[in-house]
């Protein structure tokens, strides 16, 4: 994968343009990757409130299925396909596994999995867990994972799921499995997280400041502290701006060594997708 690309993240839908001519467009049009978001379902009636405030927006409730979907990318493209960010504690981990490790030999090596913990309680617990216990949870369902990519048979016994050592093939092309980058805000919780279980990490913040500077400082001391070897894959999603805005952006995040740039697109149709399109090409190109 290249040290600095600059990719799409997409809410998809059966309402907004095409995920594969959005996709074949991008392509073309010099960006590396698509990633998408996961929402299972929306209880209608719930006790989580949206974090945005008001009613959830309508394309959280019309979502495709991440893996699913970025097959038919993977198929179609060359580009990196991934998640941002997919609900592992959604899953059945031995399934998921499976599923993304799948995704990554039909792809070539192509799979990033970008993952949170979700902030819709009612919705983790229609899969069968406790919410309170949600961190643990996750967690466990990402070493679950973890252990199934392993070359060897791994067993796993964590305070709320257990698996047996087991075959399990296939096994993801990358080694020892995709890159798993954890979403979540600059919190020594969170790095602590990205520093045990993770690749990297996705900021929440939007904007190449002085703060994220310090955040990624933090979080690439606490890395080295550890053991880790080379330095936390890092990717941001970015708002769409004007074309000389955002070269300069990209300019100023891969200074500070983020590894990939997500232009975060609305969830619309072709005619409001293929300018932004056309915009952040331009600013790709007054990179080189």
């Amino acid at each position: 994968m290249p040290e600095f690309g600059v990719g799409l993240h997409y809410g998809a839908t059966d309402e907004s343009m095409s995920l594969l001519d959005l996709a074949t467009e991008a392509q073309a049009r010099g960006f590396d990757s698509v990633f998408l978001p996961e929402h299972s379902h929306m209880p209608v009636a719930r006790r989580t409130p949206y974090p945005g405030g008001g009613e959830v927006p309508r394309r959280y409730l019309r979502l495709f299925d991440p893996l699913t979907a970025l097959a038919m990318v993977a198929a179609r493209t060359d580009l990196v396909v991934g998640t941002c960010v997919g609900l592992p504690g959604e899953h059945d981990p031995i399934a998921h596994a499976k599923a993304v490790a799948t995704l990554d030999v039909m792809s070539g090596g192509r799979t990033v999995l970008g993952v949170g913990f979700g902030w819709n309680d009612d919705e983790f617990e229609n899969h069968g867990f406790d919410p309170r216990h949600k961190h643990a949870i996750v967690i466990e369902k990402v070493k679950i994972m973890r252990a199934l990519w392993a070359d060897e048979p791994k067993a796993f016994t964590g305070e709320h799921l257990r698996l047996e050592a087991s075959w399990a093939w296939p096994k993801p092309v990358q080694r020892p499995g995709p890159p798993i980058l954890l979403g979540g805000l600059a919190t020594r919780t969170t790095f602590s997280r990205v520093v045990d279980w993770a690749d990297g990490w996705i900021p929440m913040s939007m904007e190449p400041s002085a703060s994220l500077a310090a955040d990624l400082q933090r979080l690439r001391e606490m890395w080295v502290t550890a053991g880790r070897s080379g330095s936390p894959h890092i990717m941001v999603m970015q708002a769409p701006r004007p074309a000389d805005e955002l070269v300069d952006l990209f300019a100023a995040y891969r200074s500070l060594g983020v590894r990939r740039v997500l232009l975060d697109l609305p969830t619309e149709g072709p005619d409001v997708l293929i300018p932004l399109l056309d915009t952040g090409a331009i600013a790709i190109a007054g990179l080189s």
